[in-house]
């Protein structure tokens, strides 16, 4: 075996690994950040305030339609008449925002305190559940939101789905 080929080579790859370390480093901090746990629970919550969100334009603007005379519109009629919906004042951006990020914001203070619950219960060495809890019952809270505005969209698909989110809840 030819060592100082070897020795050459790791100390070669060593001085790429070296190069441009500073940038490395903070592409690997911002992957941690974005990647970690509560970030991704936080993309999820802020996904379903998201759907929650769509689902009930979509249901305004099946309403719309159905006042429009329009008999049984399908899901995609109410996509589609969400502009017009709009257009005729019965969904609001202004309303919408505040909705999302009042939503957001009580979601991140519930967390927060069942995690400062959990850390009390933890130096107390009992067994940590309320961040579990909490989650769990928004998360159930905003799928059951979303069911229930996609059965006022008209979607059959959905109509059984509502008793069940809401015995699961309890």
């Amino acid at each position: 075996m030819n060592y100082k080929l070897f020795f050459d080579s790791v100390v070669g790859a060593g001085k790429t690994l070296y190069t441009g370390w500073n940038y490395k480093a903070v592409a690997a901090a911002i992957m941690v950040i974005l990647l970690h746990k509560h970030a991704i629970l936080f993309y999820a919550f802020s996904a379903l305030v998201v759907l929650d969100c769509l689902t009930k334009w979509l249901a305004i603007a099946h309403d719309y339609l159905i006042k429009q005379g329009k008999t049984a519109p399908t899901i995609l009629q109410s996509l589609i008449a969400i502009k017009a919906a709009r257009s005729a004042g019965l969904i609001s951006s202004e309303v919408m925002k505040h909705r999302f990020l009042g939503k957001i914001c009580i979601y991140l203070l519930c967390v927060m305190a069942a995690a400062s619950a959990d850390l009390i219960m933890v130096e107390l060495s009992k067994p940590a559940w309320a961040v579990s809890t909490i989650i769990g019952y928004l998360t159930a809270t905003e799928l059951l939101s979303i069911v229930e505005n996609l059965n006022a969209a008209g979607v059959e698909a959905v109509k059984g789905l509502t008793d069940t989110i809401k015995k699961k809840r309890m």
